[in-house]
């Protein structure tokens, strides 16, 4: 019995750096996806304070901003692209129906069930 228990002493500092190991492949690519979500947001906050939204090109930039700097965020802070991609999405999907006054509380839930239905077949295949 005690040495069964050593045995796994033992392989366990092994284990730990596998995990390590196995992180670090997954995560590979954060440090140059954080300094370019860094560099989205400070794009955006520009089209937020400095561009007048007079015109279609400025909206859809103001739009297209926020779609990629939501979805490196989220990708990140989920360390999973698929669902910053479906989070931002939804965010952004939700900002153009309020834009064209169409954001009330039934197409939000609505959004939100298609959105976590594809989620959910999503993460079963």
């Amino acid at each position: 019995m005690k040495e069964k228990e050593f045995s796994r002493e033992k392989d366990q500092p092994k284990q730990l750096i596998r995990r390590t190991l196995n992180f670090r492949q997954r995560r590979k690519n954060f440090f140059p996806t954080l300094l370019l979500a860094i560099l989205f947001w400070l794009g955006w906050s520009l089209i937020l304070f400095k561009v007048p939204p007079e015109n279609l090109l400025s909206i859809l930039g103001f739009f297209s901003l926020l779609f990629a700097t939501l979805f490196l965020t989220s990708a990140l802070l989920f360390a999973n692209s698929r669902r910053g991609l479906i989070t931002a999405l939804f965010f952004v999907l939700v900002l153009i129906f309020r834009y064209y006054q169409i954001g009330n509380f039934l197409n939000l839930m609505i959004l939100l069930a298609i959105f976590v239905a594809l989620e959910l077949f999503f993460s079963k295949q």
